[in-house]
């Protein structure tokens, strides 16, 4: 059996961290309202001068983010800084980090919600409406249940097959929605592999994305950082590659575990949270 300590809070646990990575969606909030005690949570670490920075594998980049954390109700002096998927792409492309053909002024085809700015056309990127004509696919957000994972094969079947490469900024595999669990943009990149294409994933739980964390940190042990999410396959996972100490809240894709699913999880899972709790709160 795998050793977890179960809290009813950070308060038990804050004085020995100085840095802590918060997912958000599932976490902080349910998509439409924050799920209780987490305001008052980031309040209190915030007030013992922790440093706070949040994690998201969402497409967009972080400013974005932000706009939406106040909209929700989380004010901007509850946080230090906010991460996403997306903008570690954008800094990514933007000095070229990741190589051809993932560079300023590609062909781009996105994956992704027609409405929303992914800041691509900052860096001279040219969207294409034909997969197969891109330099590249970048694969941002899932459109589930609207679009279903056989659309998306037919959408992307054949850049598939001429194996244009594909970028994915949000690894998830799973989301929440009012329809329930649908396939998120890293189920979509795992159909595009399967369908013969090449996918470079940027997100939790790859180490680009706790790197780039990193520097928003700022100076000190990653041994007093703490990662938090409701996700064992990113954010649990993705914490312990990256040797942070990890807790687990089951809220959001965790909700609906039994205690025994749980234990039973945890049995198979060599990347297991050091800590378990009820959900994002203090006490």
């Amino acid at each position: 059996m795998v050793a977890y300590r179960t809290i009813e809070g950070l308060s038990a646990v804050a004085e020995s961290f100085d840095h802590f990575l918060i997912d958000q969606f599932g976490v902080l909030h349910d998509g439409v309202k924050p799920y209780r005690g987490t305001v008052e949570c980031l309040a209190n670490l915030k007030a013992r001068d922790k440093r706070v920075v949040l994690l998201s594998n969402s497409g967009k980049r972080a400013v974005s983010n932000i706009a939406r954390l106040a909209d929700l109700g989380f004010p901007r002096e509850l946080f230090d800084d906010v991460v996403t998927s997306g903008e570690v792409a954008w800094q990514g492309i933007s000095d070229r980090s990741f190589g051809a053909p993932f560079v300023p002024g590609a062909s781009i085809f996105v994956v992704g919600h027609d409405d929303h700015d992914y800041g691509f056309e900052k860096l001279g990127m040219k969207l294409v409406e034909d997969p197969a004509a891109a330099d590249f696919v970048m694969i941002a957000a899932s459109r589930a249940p609207k679009l279903s994972l056989d659309d998306y094969s037919k959408i992307l079947g054949d850049a598939a097959v001429m194996d244009i490469p594909a970028l994915c900024c949000n690894p998830d595999r799973l989301m929440l929605t009012a329809a329930g669990v649908q396939p998120s943009a890293g189920e979509i990149a795992s159909l595009y592999g399967r369908l013969g294409g090449s996918v470079t994933f940027v997100g939790k739980p790859y180490p680009a994305m706790y790197a780039f964390a990193r520097t928003r940190c700022g100076p000190g042990d990653s041994a007093r950082t703490l990662a938090i999410g409701d996700s064992f396959e990113h954010d649990i996972c993705g914490g312990f590659n990256a040797r942070l100490t990890t807790a687990l809240v089951r809220t959001g894709l965790s909700q609906n575990l039994s205690d025994e699913e749980l234990s039973s999880r945890l049995a198979l899972d060599s990347a297991a949270p050091d800590f378990v709790l009820p959900g994002l709160c203090w006490k």
